[in-house]
């Protein structure tokens, strides 16, 4: 296994980092483990390198791409996790589907109607219309082969409307480059993105355990109970 980064920020996501760090090494014997955080965070333990990025809270979605370009540059073929997950398999397989790919993507496993409203913020382009429409894919999982595709991911994030820079616009510019066509791209079940509710949803089918919001609380009790070293 090559690459695996993550972007963390902040007290919170270097703790959920270092489970995740740990969950990989536990099923990998990966070349590079690389951070991506702000210039002025601390690298964390076992981690073989730090890509330093200045992160801008009103951006911070369009920074983690250019950030996750900088890491190609630098060290090629890469699969970028969130911190705030945790890695149940050998991931070889998947590197394996990643050479034969420029891009990969997850699909959210439930279909939905969306808010049109976060955070104060209106999205008309969600009013009445459901996630598959709009933005199938989750965010937090994306694995990459080819510069130039994500670079072109960049380039249609940066052509979204203002408010897309603060949220959602990943996963917009993820499902406008996958309907272009011009790029070869593997989407994948949630088994690589599952989302935890409960500490009793451990499945040893799924690969990658992602606890996003206000479930992160459940990463630690999740780790000990399932996936720490006896």
């Amino acid at each position: 296994m090559k690459n695996i980064a993550f972007v963390s920020i902040g007290k919170e996501s270097h703790y959920c980092a270092n489970l995740l760090i740990k969950s990989i090494k536990k099923f990998n014997k990966i070349d590079k483990i690389i951070q991506i955080s702000n210039q002025e965070d601390d690298k964390l333990q076992n981690v073989d390198f730090k890509v330093g990025y200045k992160f801008k809270n009103s951006t911070f979605m369009i920074n983690r791409l250019e950030s996750q370009i900088k890491t190609i540059e630098k060290f090629g073929p890469t699969i970028f996790l969130d911190s705030d997950m945790l890695v149940n398999c050998n991931l070889i397989e998947l590197e394996n589907k990643l050479s034969k790919y420029d891009l990969i993507f997850t699909k959210r496993r439930k279909n939905f109607y969306i808010n049109d409203k976060f955070n104060n913020i209106y999205y008309p382009e969600f009013t009445n219309k459901t996630a598959y429409e709009v933005m199938p894919f989750n965010g937090g999982f994306l694995a990459v082969n080819n510069l130039l595709a994500i670079k072109e991911l960049l380039d249609i994030y940066k052509s979204l409307p203002e408010r897309f820079k603060y949220w959602y616009g990943d996963q917009v510019a993820q499902n406008k480059i996958f309907n272009l066509q011009k790029y070869k791209i593997l989407v994948l079940d949630n088994k690589y993105n599952f989302n935890v509710k409960n500490i009793n949803q451990f499945d040893k089918n799924i690969c990658i355990f992602h606890f996003k919001g206000r479930f992160k609380v459940l990463i630690k009790p999740f780790f000990e109970k399932y996936l720490k070293e006896n």
